[in-house]
């Protein structure tokens, strides 16, 4: 999702098209990246809204491309990747960089926030045995850090995932039929497997 936010930023739209292709692609040390999916390729073009849709690591690295790892990059550390190291290496595109859970539900809450960072707080507050309140804790004014039209357009784009996409055993399996949105994520031979949900109110992940 942070590509394609970073897609969005940059004002491409959910429509632009790809070829779902495995092409080489080159990195800066003279390396060739050629990035495929489990499930193969049609050789069709594919509209940039299912490429995030159905984890399509073809159409993800050609957007990656178009974007440039620079605005990637500091998307990501908008949205809350602020301690994990972010290797600027083409396949980062598909995350290949170790990021820890929390960073990257805080992502995920920035973007359901329509863009806005708030630093994590694990304790809200804390209370005597009558309630009174010794000391409060709060994250600090939230930072703008994606546009509002970028964000809810991503938003849209990520109920697709859990309506028609990768995503879509959170309703027939577990029965979640509200207004929610999320994203799957899975490495080689699915070594790691992550699930992250969001709804305005609520943010969760799993990895």
């Amino acid at each position: 999702p942070i590509v394609y936010g970073a897609a969005l930023e940059k004002g491409l739209t959910p429509e632009r098209s790809y070829r779902d292709a495995v092409l080489d692609i080159r990195a800066g040390d003279g390396t060739v990246w050629r990035p495929t999916d489990m499930d193969g390729t049609t050789g069709e073009m594919v509209p940039m809204r299912d490429g995030l849709v159905y984890s399509k690591n073809t159409v993800t690295a050609q957007v990656m491309q178009d974007v440039g790892l620079s605005g990637i990059v500091s998307l990501a550390q908008g949205l809350g990747i602020r301690e994990s190291k972010l290797d600027r290496v083409p396949s980062l595109a598909l995350g290949t960089s170790p990021v820890t859970l929390l960073e990257m539900v805080n992502v995920y809450a920035s973007i359901a926030a329509q863009g806005q960072y708030r630093k994590p707080v694990f304790v809200r507050r804390i209370t005597d045995r009558a309630g009174n309140v010794i000391a409060q804790f709060d994250s600090g004014a939230p930072e703008q850090v994606m546009s509002q039209q970028s964000a809810v357009t991503l938003i849209d784009m990520m109920r697709g995932v859990v309506n028609r996409g990768t995503g879509t055993a959170v309703r027939y399996r577990f029965g979640i039929y509200g207004d929610v949105a999320g994203k799957t994520g899975t490495t080689q031979r699915n070594a790691d497997g992550w699930f992250i949900l969001m709804h305005p109110e609520l943010v969760g992940g799993a990895w």
